[in-house]
């Protein structure tokens, strides 16, 4: 039954108005609330700037009903149940989508002539009103996170096509039309040309790899000596003890932390308690869980739970492309912080890891952009795929990155556990919804736009793929996603030059085309050494001038040993010296990812878009410490 409507008083707001009674005082006379919580969060609300019903919300001290019933009572207005009685969607107006998610208002019924309003914020309803037309209207009020619910049913369609799209055509690979068809189809005529093409084919392909290799052994090597040398000296900023009292006075921002969810009904509860345990102001946290329309099993595990009042989910509607960066693009215009970090469903980021990033970003100047936090494995151990990877990734994080920053180059970003800005990252236009490596393509944006990005030392703990088949079609996406960012950014390699400067021209091809080019030419490398094995000589020598075999051979020795002096150098900072022995099989390792990359180069041209799901849940590991029944393979 619909309840009275109050008409809402546009003048009620204004100097001279009668006094409002407190929300505080409301609360305590509703038994809502005792004196000794009101008292500590009054106290709470002079160091943060969140208004108080969200604080007790967050805090778990009021329920969003209740604030809601008392901001109605406090303004002379009437509470609704969303749930219930959701709102009419056919009165929205498209053209007012900005102002609807700004003042968090949405038309909620038609009384007569009137319609009427719902809200979180009465507040501030009567200037919204205002801009709407009307000066004066029926206004009802709902619990924040219904009003979240209703935001995202109603604006679906508007707010989707913008997800999609939020991304300029000039920087997203969604403008690349025929280029992309053409770069695979080159990329099979040269495998093509590689097999049947004689001498001539051969060379090419040993030629193209000799300088892709030389170029990506030369990159690491740099990285590896640059990650060696000292840290240079801070600059001098006065008075240090000054600087650290002003930090110690600065309120902490709110933090939003973006979770998608696609297909992780096992995963929901083991990501609420790894957030559970950071050790961030609960009232100063906005967890989004990201959860696809279509994916009702996740949406149902999500509705089973009793979450807390600082994780809210948002539904993601159904459309084109279905991938992790169109549900950011999403989930973003309903984030409250001015920090946004994106975690994924297995993470387990260190308790600490959100007060070293707003620390990190308070200090740091405004072109610093983003935080990059380092990534690990839970089950590193578990088998040999898993111990490769954590080697792997222990390259990347602790010792390739720490170089590339010295050297002053463009930082891919990972996809987890990097937090950005929230003002720069909606002025670059978000993440690429058609990229499926959107946080690599975004590092580069970022970079052509004059910002940085810094790695920070906290660790997140994630859970590595331990078998073959996930493992390939993860790695698959990736290097289909380092295909198209390469292809992207070089669609306009006279731009590209100027935004980036030489170090980072070359750097970004490297990097990409480098990392692709490897993995596609392992075939080759095995053909070498099986063929040298069983007859005794080479190909080299009969497809190459003698001139280019031994740079070739010099050219692949010297890849090895800096990957050997990187790896050997990750696993001493990371305290795994006992992973060094697995280092030698990086290379039979390496050839799952020839499989990976050919696949990428097929779904380049078939399906450029299509994200190709990482199986979480699967590992021993998880399954022995995860309370309860096992996790089901999905």
């Amino acid at each position: 039954m619909t309840p009275p409507v109050v008409m809402f008083d546009p003048e009620a707001g204004k100097t001279g108005a009668r006094v409002r009674p407190l929300l505080g005082e409301i609360l305590v006379d509703r038994q809502v609330l005792d004196r000794r919580r009101l008292d500590a969060a009054l106290s709470r609300q002079v160091d943060v700037t969140r208004r108080l019903g969200d604080l007790l919300v967050a805090q778990g001290w009021a329920s969003g009903g209740a604030v809601a019933g008392a901001l109605a009572e406090q303004w002379g207005l009437d509470d609704v149940d969303l749930g219930v009685e959701p709102c009419n969607a056919r009165l929205a107006q498209s053209e007012q989508v900005g102002l609807y998610l700004d003042h968090r208002i949405l038309p909620w019924r038609q009384v007569g002539a009137t319609i009427v309003h719902v809200t979180d914020r009465p507040e501030t309803a009567a200037f919204a009103l205002e801009l709407l037309g009307p000066t004066q209207a029926g206004v009802v009020v709902a619990p924040s996170r219904q009003l979240d619910a209703d935001l995202a049913r109603v604006l679906r369609r508007p707010l989707a096509k913008r997800a999609a799209s939020r991304t300029r055509p000039v920087d997203s690979v969604r403008g690349l039309g025929p280029a992309r068809a053409i770069v695979a189809g080159g990329l099979v005529l040269l495998a093509l040309a590689l097999f049947f093409g004689g001498r001539p084919g051969l060379a090419l392909a040993l030629g193209t790899l000799l300088v892709l290799n030389a170029a990506t052994t030369a990159l690491r090597l740099l990285a590896l000596v640059a990650g060696l040398r000292p840290p240079p000296e801070p600059a001098d900023q006065g008075d240090p003890s000054a600087t650290v009292e002003l930090a110690a006075h600065r309120p902490l921002p709110v933090v939003t932390l973006l979770v998608p969810l696609y297909r992780e009904r096992e995963m929901v509860g083991e990501i609420t308690r790894a957030l559970s345990k950071l050790d961030y102001p609960p009232d100063l946290l906005d967890v989004k869980l990201l959860l696809e329309d279509g994916d009702a099993e996740t949406r149902a595990a999500v509705a089973a739970m009793q979450l807390p009042g600082w994780i809210t989910p948002v539904v993601v509607p159904d459309g084109a492309p279905r991938t992790k960066p169109r549900a950011l693009n999403f989930a973003l215009d309903f984030a409250e912080g001015e920090i946004v970090g994106i975690l994924d469903a297995e993470d387990r980021p260190a308790p600490d890891q959100l007060r070293q990033v707003v620390e990190h970003l308070h200090a740091a100047p405004p072109e610093v952009a983003c935080v990059q936090c380092q990534l690990s494995y839970y089950n590193a151990t578990e088998n040999w795929i898993t111990r490769c990877f954590q080697i792997e990734y222990s390259i990347w994080f602790d010792v390739l990155l720490s170089g590339f920053q010295r050297l002053g180059l463009p930082i891919p970003l990972g996809g987890t556990s990097v937090y950005f800005r929230r003002g720069t990252l909606e002025q670059l236009g978000a993440w690429d919804a058609h990229n499926v490596t959107e946080d690599a393509d975004l590092g580069m944006r970022l970079a052509r736009r004059g910002m940085q990005c810094k790695v920070l030392d906290s660790v997140t703990e994630e859970e590595a793929n331990c078998r073959p088949g996930p493992w390939i079609r993860q790695r698959s996406r990736w290097l289909k996603g380092y295909l198209l960012t390469w292809l992207s950014h070089m669609r306009a390699p006279a731009r590209l030059w100027k935004e980036l400067g030489a170090r980072g021209f070359f750097a970004l091809n490297i990097l990409f085309l480098g990392a692709a080019a490897t993995y596609l030419a392992m075939p080759l490398f095995w053909v070498w050494v099986i063929g040298g094995a069983l007859t005794g000589h080479t190909l080299w020598g009969e497809a190459m001038p003698p001139w280019a075999v031994w740079p070739l051979g010099l050219s692949l020795a010297a890849g090895q040993l800096v990957m050997l002096g990187c790896a050997a150098l990750a696993m001493l900072r990371r305290g795994s010296p006992g992973l060094l022995i697995w280092v030698p099989t990086l290379p039979f390792y390496w050839s799952l990812g020839a499989v990976a990359a050919w696949k990428a180069v097929v779904e380049m041209v078939w399906a450029p878009y299509f994200w190709d799901k990482t199986m979480h849940g699967i590992s021993r590991v998880f399954r022995a410490a995860r309370p309860g029944p096992p996790a089901e393979d999905s």
